[in-house]
């Protein structure tokens, strides 16, 4: 017999894992086949493949797992994780004898379908403008539809109506319109959809059609899983992780050169003069908030392309570069180093299942961290110390002698 298995558990860590283990043994001491798909969010999903299903003979579903409209028609039994962990072959014995042809409840019987639910993020670099537009136009576009919409927006002032666990669980879509990264672990198992902000704005009512029909389900360690489209290959790849870590830099940007402002109101070398408050505010700018940027760069560009894992490496190699003197174009690239290198890591280092929840908190960081930190000591450092250096003194031998150049570059 050909069975196709789905385990589910509410954590997602432990007993998913050792509910598909113990099935996969059942499965071999029967002599049958199975492809399982264990929904963890501490190691990469399988997940089934319509061919899979349609081949099937039978469907097994452990514990409450979603997306279950793909089994329609198919003779499926449902069991608890108690059950498989009790005896995994009386559970085996039961799904051949009794699996019922399966019907997803997602309309009643007198056809009164249930408006269709969508949560989403808005999210853009500078966090402004069309972050807020783009929600406008997905809340109307979707409320002329009938559709129930909420959407959470990624501004510069921080998340603001916020998704609850509730919301997100009741909804049928992920909706995602962002020009920069953003977490999507919490929506793993939920049918998702990616996009940009301006196809959102722009085309607010087609990109809902198109997400509707082309969404997949997101798995917990899935990075960078947006859906191919012309206007987000525009903001995919090394843009999309750049304008990630400036967007999260720029704040820091913003209030340390404001208050270095402020501490020249004092008199333009009064920060010199211990004590004062003119030099507590030149402590708080440059001593402290321009101190940040380059880590906070670097840390944001690795944590785009490898998600959480890729932040920590990022971080400290960001600051490799601003203490070697690197500065920014040695944070774009500490960035760039770690973010690919945890990715590599994530994607390439196999552990056994009771050690996988090890993966994402020690084993990628420390990896990744080592081979970004000796890449920036040893290799990346010095020649790009020397570049910021010649370019810091060609720009400022240019502000005396060749002004108007100086003044088309500032432009340019």
């Amino acid at each position: 017999m050909n069975l196709v298995i789905v385990t589910t558990c509410p954590s997602g860590v432990a007993n998913t894992v050792i509910a598909a283990g113990l099935l996969e043994q059942a499965v071999d001491a029967k002599g049958w086949t199975a492809q399982i798909e264990c929904q963890s969010s501490v190691q990469s999903t399988k997940v089934l493949s319509a061919a899979e299903i349609e081949h099937a003979d039978r469907v097994l579903l452990v514990g409450d797992p979603k997306e279950t409209a793909r089994f329609n028609g198919k003779p499926v039994y449902q069991a608890s994780l108690d059950e498989v962990m009790v005896d995994a072959q009386a559970v085996l014995t039961e799904v051949s004898n009794q699996a019922q042809p399966y019907e997803a409840s997602v309309s009643s019987e007198s056809g009164d379908k249930q408006p269709v639910r969508i949560v989403g993020i808005t999210a853009c670099p500078t966090g402004v403008a069309h972050t807020f537009m783009a929600a406008e136009a997905i809340e109307e576009a979707a409320k002329a539809k009938g559709y129930q919409v909420k959407i959470e927006t990624r501004g510069s002032v921080g998340a603001k109506n916020n998704l609850t666990d509730q919301d997100i669980e009741q909804a049928d879509l992920v909706f995602i319109a962002a020009d920069i990264e953003v977490d999507l672990s919490r929506f793993a198992g939920k049918r998702l959809y990616k996009t940009s902000t301006g196809s959102a704005l722009k085309k607010a009512a087609q990109s809902l059609d198109d997400a509707l029909a082309n969404a997949h389900v997101h798995q917990a360690g899935q990075t960078n899983t947006a859906n191919s489209t012309a206007n987000q290959a525009e903001r995919s790849g090394v843009y999309k992780h750049l304008m990630t870590g400036v967007s999260h830099m720029l704040p820091l940007v913003v209030a340390g050169g404001l208050a270095i402002a402020l501490s020249f109101v004092f008199g333009i070398e009064a920060f010199k003069e211990e004590g004062t408050l003119a030099a507590a505010l030149m402590e708080i700018g440059g001593g402290s908030a321009f101190a940040l940027m380059v880590p906070v760069l670097a840390g944001f560009i690795a944590f785009s392309i490898a998600d959480r894992p890729g932040l920590a490496p990022g971080l400290i190699g960001g600051m490799l570069a601003a203490s070697t003197g690197a500065g920014f174009l040695g944070g774009i690239l500490a960035g760039f180093i770690a973010g690919y290198s945890a990715k590599f890591v994530a994607d390439k280092v196999s552990l056994p299942a009771s050690m996988e929840a090890l993966k994402p908190i020690l084993v990628i960081p420390l990896l990744a961290s080592l081979f970004t930190g000796l890449v920036m000591i040893y290799v990346v450092g010095g020649p790009v110390s020397v570049a910021m250096e010649s370019l810091t003194t060609f720009l400022q031998s240019m502000n005396s002698t060749n002004a108007v150049i100086l003044g088309v570059l500032l432009g340019a």
